[in-house]
């Protein structure tokens, strides 16, 4: 278990152990966290039929294998890759827990991305949670749990896992990576460091530090907006890239500058975010061009 999680699996082992475990659960933190790691965990937890004293799952036994090789009939997993989970979804969960557990006692339902639920769905799933089977346990995931309705949000029993920023958190990136760890990566990556991992290990960390220097050295006078456009381009994460070192240093910078001209900055910022999904080719060059020659604008 990932060091930071481990409390929380101190304190979900003692509900397993002492039958209090809410039937209705929400796993919620930055995305990188660990939720989903956690969240199998408890799965397997709760279906493991040979758990040890301290209810770890024994990976053994036939309905651990059977979860293992994804064939397990009283797990349910929904599929949350598109943009939204509509009712369709919710009905296979409410009959999957109507229906008789055919390994132990207990049936569970995992969803992702709840904040994907639509409003007929979430509302559809409300029916559900007002009434949960005593064997039934859904556990959500989101990344983003303000999008949900306080409706909802009130039937569910709230795990918020905190963003990960400290050196505890560092250390265990560079134990886990041969790469030198940017001092900007969690925080880039809002405290999640399996994100944080996955961009390192991917080589996509190196891109982004680049990417931040030459803005850097463009509103520093030092570089050309053609090379700084180039080099921004060349990385899949441009608004993200942008995003962050204007959070991190460009409104910084502007507040001691001019602090009346950041709202401006706002709007010129999100107006190309607006855009951008929808502009190809030559294009995207011109529109970033345009972005920073207008951010460079507010600082003279």
């Amino acid at each position: 278990m990932l060091p930071w999680l481990m409390p929380y699996q101190v304190q979900l082992t003692t509900l397993v152990t002492k039958s209090n475990l809410a039937h209705a659960i929400l796993f919620t933190g930055p995305e990188g966290v660990g939720k989903t790691k956690l969240a199998d965990w408890l799965i397997a937890n709760l279906l493991c039929t040979n758990s040890d004293i301290q209810h770890n799952p024994c990976q053994q036994c036939k309905s651990c294998l059977l979860r293992k090789a994804g064939n397990h009939a009283d797990l349910l997993i929904i599929d949350a890759s598109s943009s939204s989970i509509g009712v369709d979804a919710v009905r296979q969960i409410t009959r999957f827990m109507q229906s008789t557990a055919q390994q132990q006692h207990k049936k569970v339902v995992l969803l992702a991305n709840a904040e994907r639920l639509t409003e007929a769905a979430a509302n559809a799933l409300l029916k559900t949670l007002e009434e949960p089977p005593e064997n039934g346990y859904l556990i959500l995931l989101s990344a983003y749990s303000a999008r949900l309705s306080a409706t909802l949000l009130s039937r569910l029993q709230a795990w918020p896992l905190p963003a990960q920023f400290d050196q505890n958190a560092a250390q265990w990136l560079a134990q886990h990576s041969n790469r030198v760890v940017p001092d900007f990566l969690l925080s880039y990556c809002s405290g999640g460091p399996l994100k944080a991992l996955d961009l390192l290990e991917s080589g996509k960390a190196d891109a982004i530090q680049l990417s931040l220097s030459s803005l850097e050295h463009y509103f520093f006078g030092e570089q050309s907006q053609q090379e700084t456009v180039k080099q921004l381009l060349a990385t899949e994460q441009v608004a993200g890239i942008l995003g962050f070192y204007l959070r991190k240093t460009f409104m910084p910078q502007l507040l001691q500058l001019n602090a009346e001209r950041i709202p401006l900055a706002h709007q010129y910022y999100i107006r190309w975010c607006r855009d951008e999904q929808q502009i190809l080719g030559q294009n995207k060059s011109l529109a970033l061009s345009g972005l920073l020659t207008d951010l460079r604008r507010l600082c003279l």
